[in-house]
């Protein structure tokens, strides 16, 4: 068995790419985001575009032969999500995901873009669904007897401003742009895969449950044998 690493540095922290047996692996651990600070690297986030650049430095490597996404992860913000997923479906060599944690919402839209999803019997897949909270803080200012004297110009501006409740209509267009990314989210993993909608509706499935709802194609016990399988490619 040969091993390499690659360390890539950033900031406080180094993000390793592995070889293994002309496997290139690239982990995809904790919350997810783009252009993510040296600080929250430092705790332990994943940047989409370090994913990226590990993607296409794997796939122009002339001793990788396949490429293996090490995926433990809650999932992440939708920026630049959907262009590293392009990204993703451009890569030439074979490409396949694995958790033996989690690959939840953002996380799971990533790993939709391999040509294989895999995951051990106690891991959860899916959560495809989308989601955003606002803090309404304006009774507990009136209960404190704190007045925010806002000026603004655009009828919009304050739309979502935590000192007042939200309007009927701001609600109205949150949600049609909540209910957009979900169509999207849903569209790019069907890209790759078929999915039944009953299956995408915010719900995880762990082990044998993922592959039946459609999310995964199988269970496997541990990393070693994911490298084995994909050995054999």
């Amino acid at each position: 068995m040969r091993i390499t690493t690659t360390k890539r540095t950033a900031g406080h922290t180094s993000h390793q790419r592995q070889e293994v047996d002309g496997i290139a692996i690239i982990h995809i651990h904790g919350p997810l985001g783009k252009m993510l600070t040296d600080w929250e690297l430092m705790f332990g986030m994943t940047d989409y575009d370090d994913i990226a650049t590990q993607l296409a430095e794997a796939d122009a490597n002339p001793n990788v032969n396949a490429i293996l996404l090490h995926i433990d992860s809650p999932g992440g913000t939708i920026t630049g999500l959907p262009e590293l997923a392009a990204k993703m479906r451009r890569v030439e060599k074979p490409l396949v995901a694995y958790t033996e944690g989690t690959a939840a919402s953002a996380a799971y839209w990533i790993a939709s873009q391999a040509d294989n999803v895999l995951l051990s019997k106690s891991a959860e897949v899916g959560s495809v669904g989308v989601y955003i909270a606002l803090l309404d803080q304006s009774e507990y200012l009136r209960n404190q007897g704190l007045r925010v004297n806002a000026i603004a110009a655009g009828d919009n501006k304050l739309d979502y401003a935590d000192f007042k409740p939200l309007s009927d209509e701001a609600r109205e267009r949150l949600q049609a742009n909540v209910n957009k990314w979900h169509e999207r989210f849903k569209g790019d993993i069907n890209i790759k895969r078929n999915v039944p909608d009953a299956s995408m509706t915010g719900q995880v499935y762990e082990g044998m449950e993922a592959i039946e709802a459609g999310l995964a194609d199988g269970v496997v016990d541990d990393l070693n044998d994911v490298i084995a399988l994909m050995t054999n490619l």
